[in-house]
């Protein structure tokens, strides 16, 4: 498919390039021409480049001028509609940084203070014992458990149509934090889906209606919506993917109105103005831009790189301010290179995209001046998997890995396919790039499995990013009459909900009315993991030798109570 590009504004810019990336360290030579770095771009896409997958809108700024605008791939498989400039993608949670930035601006107008306690905005909230700071909410250190996993654990499908309302109810049962507030980081959706609430409560209108008038109006951000209602029709919107190993499959989210950690649509043109404002603004205070990269500092002095819906850290040296975002298949980054003047944004409809990676490779185009096209490399960053090898072969895999305490990695053969579970991840197919080296695509990592002197497989080796990480074979094992132990109904109080322990085929599971089957592995006599996504790793409490609960935890949510109960509840 051709992209969109704006050929006749490149030619022009090549030579703002010149003069605006002037450090020593980063005058770069661009005499290759637009056209170079307009094949580098379309290279890096070309496996989106059909429209028979998915795809992406692309665009790099300079100062206050994009000079790099494409479009790859499908907005419908189904119609057959190609991406464009202007098609609307879910930048999912890049949406925070428009949530903190309206923050901010209450705080401007002096209405809120970013040090309350978060319970004189919303005093339904539970006392949890200690002070939990409007600041806190949009830096991810307020300890609140991860509305999305206690939605998990509570038997809520990604499928359902889940409301504000219903969040709101299961914050208000919970009884503990994850952690003292600003004595830790945990990214997750809570904060930031409290600080909609709070600022429709402070404002007294609608979330989608104050971003309108402090944000999409000024700046003409004009196909810019606010998904608040999943009965909203909304035009030009690209359709969910991901790729699960055999084919494509469409995304499905129903969220009815959780914003405020997500929920924006906009298209390419539409971010392009968001992100040039922080180069020439024509909203907001030089305070309140500047505030928005001000990055969190704990109580016990360290500073975190997440400051108010923002990322910054260094990348080859240099700073940068970023965020992605990722929702059924939609993936979303923005990266600015404030000292260079340099953004790239990267929209996709297609979950199997890396859109982190892939902004990060143009970014190397522009700073660096990198040739990907070079005979030597490549630069595709999703391998072309080979044809499926002996199934005895994958059975050698098979079993548990302790990737880091608690975090088990599963390999089961099924149909001659290698799956592959991770502690509350859920299970994905492993696509082969050689007889010991597997990968999976929606993350762009590899696993290689590694053989001892005797020819077995004790360890393998997890890339991801260029980082590596050993992952040793667990061997602990607990028969069936140890199993019987941890038998029985377990019920909890702050999801109200409650899960059946029982053994099924020799392995322990946890059964709920709502959710899938969950697989629990013994890791010790008290310790087991999870092999679904919400259940990721449990902690039985034994009293005198007898079971009477456990304490479950995931990604996001930690030390979750469960008590052992007598009286059965025979809904399943």
């Amino acid at each position: 498919m051709k992209s969109n590009q704006f050929t006749p504004l490149l030619l022009t810019v090549l030579l703002v390039i010149q003069n605006t990336v002037s450090n020593a360290q980063d005058k770069k030579d661009f005499s290759q021409g637009y056209k170079v770095v307009e094949q580098e771009i379309n290279h890096l896409f070309k496996a989106w480049n059909t429209n028979n997958t998915p795809g992406a809108a692309v665009a790099v700024i300079l100062e206050d001028t994009i000079v790099f605008e494409g479009a790859y791939g499908s907005a419908s498989l189904e119609f057959g509609i190609k991406n464009s400039s202007s098609t609307l993608f879910n930048i999912a949670s890049n949406s925070k940084q428009f949530t903190a930035y309206a923050l901010l601006h209450l705080v401007e107008e002096g209405k809120v203070d970013l040090d309350d306690d978060i319970r004189k905005y919303i005093p339904e909230l539970p006392d949890f014992g200690e002070m939990i700071k409007v600041k806190t909410l949009a830096q991810h250190t307020h300890g609140i458990r991860g509305i999305t996993y206690l939605l998990g654990m509570a038997g809520w499908n990604i499928e359902d149509v889940i409301s504000r309302k219903d969040v709101l109810k299961l914050l208000r049962q919970q009884k503990e934090l994850n952690f003292s507030p600003e004595t830790d980081f945990s990214y997750n959706n809570s904060g930031y889906m409290l600080l909609a609430e709070l600022i429709e409560r402070v404002s007294g209108k609608p979330f989608h209606q104050y971003l309108d008038e402090i944000i999409f109006i000024p700046l003409e951000m004009k196909n810019t919506v606010l998904f608040e209602d999943n009965q909203k029709i909304i035009p030009n919107l690209a359709s969910p993917y991901f790729f699960d190993g055999t084919g494509y499959k469409k995304g499905i989210r129903n969220s009815k109105d959780i914003v405020g950690n997500t929920g924006i649509r906009t298209s390419i043109d539409d971010l392009c103005k968001w992100v040039i404002n922080f180069e020439k603004p024509k909203i907001g205070s030089k305070e309140l831009l500047d505030k928005l990269a001000h990055t969190a500092v704990l109580k016990n002095g360290d500073t975190l790189n997440y400051a108010f819906g923002q990322k910054v850290s260094q990348y080859n040296g240099r700073k940068v301010i970023s965020h992605g975002g990722a929702d059924a298949g939609y993936r979303s980054q923005v990266l600015r290179f404030p000292d260079q003047k340099l953004a790239i944004i990267v929209l996709t409809n297609d979950g199997s995209l890396n859109a982190d990676e892939e902004a990060y490779a143009i970014a190397d185009i522009y700073l660096d001046n990198k040739k990907m096209l070079d005979a030597n490399s490549s630069i595709d960053v999703v391998q072309k998997p080979l044809r499926a090898i002996a199934k005895e072969t994958l059975k050698k895999y098979e079993g548990k890995f302790e990737l880091q305490p608690g975090f088990i990695l599963e390999f089961n053969e099924k149909e001659e396919q290698l799956y592959i579970t991770a502690t509350g991840q859920g299970t994905f197919p492993l696509e082969m790039l050689n007889e010991e080296q597997f990968q999976i695509r929606r993350i762009s990592a590899t696993i290689t499995f590694v053989k001892n002197e005797n020819g077995d497989v004790d360890t393998l080796t997890f890339n991801r990013n260029g980082q590596d990480s050993t992952g040793k074979r667990i061997r602990f094992h607990m028969d069936n009459s140890k199993l019987q132990e941890y038998i029985g109904i377990y019920y909890s109080p702050e999801l109200r909900t409650s899960y059946e322990l029982k053994i099924e085929n020799g392995v322990l599971t946890a059964i709920h009315q709502r959710q899938e089957i969950t697989q629990l592995s013994p890791l010790t006599n008290q310790n087991f993991s999870g092999n679904t996504w919400f259940f990721g790793s449990l902690e039985f409490d034994i009293e005198e030798g007898s079971v009477v609960g456990f304490k479950v935890s995931s990604d996001r949510v930690h030390n979750l109570r469960f008590n052992k109960v007598d009286k059965p509840f025979p809904f399943w």
